[in-house]
């Protein structure tokens, strides 16, 4: 997993040229409460992908994450993990130091605040996961909880903007832009993954073509709450940095906002803009679209786009073209939204035609009058 995390880190240099964060935040409200130990085991076969573009070939596995509150300066992290019927299948003791990294081991060790987080490959298991006792140990404190994780199966299939199936990856990220576990597609196309029930910063499709005849497909915010079908398109463009909220107190509408992005034949031209009196260097990656390049679903009904308006998305020193599009929001304007953006148009180049296309996700929940509720 480590391995693919660096080999990616290069893919997404143009799309993420902005600090990765997290849209999810720190799990936990109460530092001392036990509520605060919480632990993720994604269960997934050994795989890799071969990346056409960079020529390497990248890995991905099963991985524990446990996440808990800095009881002293130095403790342990011991983790159980059992299959049904109290099998033991898995056992380990973690060392974390407060504010320090884990050096010269196999598992990463993060500090946000005053919480930590373990984060392992592991070896899979041959059914998810019964139960996961997590006991924080140190000379004069303990802490224990044990977890019953449910969890729920995320399918569907990958083609291309023709309809034609790809066998394609999809790789699972709960913080940020780290893989948890992943899994290909069949010849068909269909794929299927089980996942513990939490919220998802984001899902990544490939289909290994990345910048040599493809580009990449997102879910932003995917919130697993119960089986889902996911149908994803893979085409030579991008729905990046996808968000979407309510117009709370306007017209009965949603924003959304994202940035498209589409396949370059080279490199990033050395081009600026001036905003606000500041020059940018401009990375212009984004297509041209209008409301007719547009399908935009809510819960799978499509609605209508009222408008779509280009702005730019700013860093400390770059500049990407984004789009603000309002939509009609439907009935029910409460529960869990589920928006599909997919944009597909077709340019001239060089007397040839050009397909600019992608699709992403996005998920939330509003409240019962369809204001806000994240």
């Amino acid at each position: 997993m480590n391995k693919l995390k660096s080999l990616l880190t290069a893919t997404l240099l143009i799309s993420n040229f902005l600090p990765g964060i997290s849209q999810v935040h720190f799990p936990f409200d109460n530092e001392n409460d036990h509520s605060s130990i919480l632990a993720y085991w994604y269960n997934c076969k050994p795989d890799s992908v071969k990346m056409v573009a960079f020529d390497q070939t990248g890995y991905f596995n099963s991985s524990l994450q446990v996440y808990g509150p800095v009881i002293v300066d130095s403790f342990e992290v011991k983790v159980d993990v059992f299959l049904t019927g109290n099998i033991p299948a898995y056992s380990n003791t973690f060392a974390v130091q407060k504010g320090t990294p884990a050096k010269n081991a196999p598992y990463k060790v993060s500090f946000v605040n005053n919480f930590f987080r373990i984060m392992t490959p592991v070896d899979q298991l041959s059914s998810d996961p019964e139960r996961i006792k997590v006991t924080l140990v140190s000379v004069d404190k303990k802490m224990e909880k044990t977890i019953l994780p449910t969890y729920h199966k995320i399918s569907g299939h990958m083609k291309d903007f023709n309809d034609k199936p790809l066998r394609s990856f999809i790789l699972i990220q709960p913080d940020a832009f780290e893989e948890a576990c992943g899994v290909w597609s069949d010849e068909d196309g269909y794929y299927e993954i089980t996942l513990p029930e939490r919220v998802y910063n984001t899902f990544y499709v490939n289909d290994g073509n990345y910048k040599s005849t493809t580009m990449e497909t997102w879910s932003w915010h995917m919130i697993v709450d119960q089986d889902q079908v996911l149908d994803y398109k893979i085409g030579t463009g991008e729905v990046y940095n996808l968000n979407v909220w309510p117009n709370n107190g306007g017209y009965n509408s949603l924003f959304i906002s994202f940035r498209p992005m589409i396949l370059r034949d080279k490199d990033f031209e050395d081009k600026t803009r001036v905003i606000n009196d500041k020059t940018f260097k401009w990375l212009d990656s984004a297509p041209q679209l209008d409301i007719k390049d547009l399908n935009i679903t809510i819960n799978g009904q499509e609605t209508e786009i009222y408008s779509i308006q280009p702005y730019m998305e700013t860093g400390d020193k770059y500049t990407m073209g984004a789009c603000l599009i309002q939509v009609r929001q439907l009935n029910p304007t409460f529960g869990k939204q589920t928006i599909k953006v997919e944009y597909n148009k077709t340019v001239e180049k060089d007397g040839k035609p050009v397909p600019q296309n992608s699709m992403g996700y996005f998920q939330f929940f509003v409240n019962y009058s369809g204001e806000s509720a994240f």
